[in-house]
């Protein structure tokens, strides 16, 4: 596809599902890199609103690392891999506009575990004054229906924001009957090195774990730093610090096939 096509397919679906974007060296890397996260977590230091672990119940599950807040911070290979080459120049395409890194999180999924996340909108968590996010979540495992893929509901950013909020408190979740949300669901499978970008106000969720095979992927959340965080963000720096790490200066000329080589013949969404 080229970048029209794929603005096209991502203004319409409200998200992209591009295998192949990373090699199998830079997917060992990274590997690697998760081996220091977990070597940092384990550290009697480790922030634990940085570090998240959750019990897995009593199946010999154990204690395990859930979630890691702004791995890039953490580690050069995480912010270099939020500039990535084959990444950032079309999340700069889509949001037609430079691009700021607002947050990432490391999220893993053992083996037989893991959790499920239900229906949300990224937005309901930093509400901004427009919907002018777009996250990017790269597999560094194979993300199956069986181990807890992503799903989305296409079209759905065009709903606006739903009600996140129960008895005045936030639920992180979308409030009332989603039953219609999961008869019009996709599910959207992914290699390892593969990609999925959704837009802020994407409705999406995931299944538990129910493999023998982990499900580990990070989630780059990018902004034109443009709009203007109005209140909720995940923590109090994020608040004072609003606009992110800059990253990306838009091109006005990255407009053709022959500039998106690195993505092209990638392929689309999963219809």
């Amino acid at each position: 596809m080229n970048v029209d096509q794929l603005r096209h397919s991502f203004h319409r679906d409200g998200y992209l599902a591009l295998p192949g974007i990373l090699s199998v060296a830079e997917i060992d890397e990274l590997h690697h890199a998760v081996e220091r996260l977990e070597a940092m977590g384990a550290e009697p230091a480790a922030d634990p609103a940085q570090f998240r672990f959750a019990a897995f119940g009593d199946d010999g599950g154990g204690r395990r690392l859930q979630q890691v807040g702004e791995p890039h911070a953490l580690d050069d290979t995480w912010l270099a891999l939020a500039r990535h080459r084959k990444l950032l120049p079309l999340v700069s395409a889509l949001l037609d506009s430079d691009v700021s890194l607002y947050y990432s999180m490391f999220m893993m999924k053992p083996a037989r575990h893991g959790f499920r996340a239900p229906w949300h909108q990224d937005l309901a968590f930093f509400v901004h004054d427009r919907d002018g996010l777009i996250a990017a979540q790269v597999y560094l495992d194979d993300s199956t229906i069986d181990n807890g893929c992503i799903e989305v509901v296409p079209g759905s950013h065009r709903f606006g924001l739903l009600n996140h909020f129960r008895d005045g408190a936030f639920a992180e979740q979308v409030q009332g009957d989603v039953s219609a949300f999961d008869e019009s669901k996709v599910a959207v499978p992914m290699p390892a090195g593969g990609v999925v970008l959704w837009s802020s106000l994407t409705l999406h969720s995931s299944g538990p774990n129910r493999s023998d095979r982990p499900r580990r992927a990070v989630v780059f959340e990018y902004k034109d730093p443009s709009t203007s965080l109005m209140g909720g963000a995940f923590d109090r720096v994020r608040e004072i610090n609003p606009v992110g790490v800059s990253l990306f200066e838009k091109d006005p000329t990255f407009t053709t096939a022959s500039q998106l080589r690195t993505v092209n013949n990638q392929g689309g969404n999963h219809d």
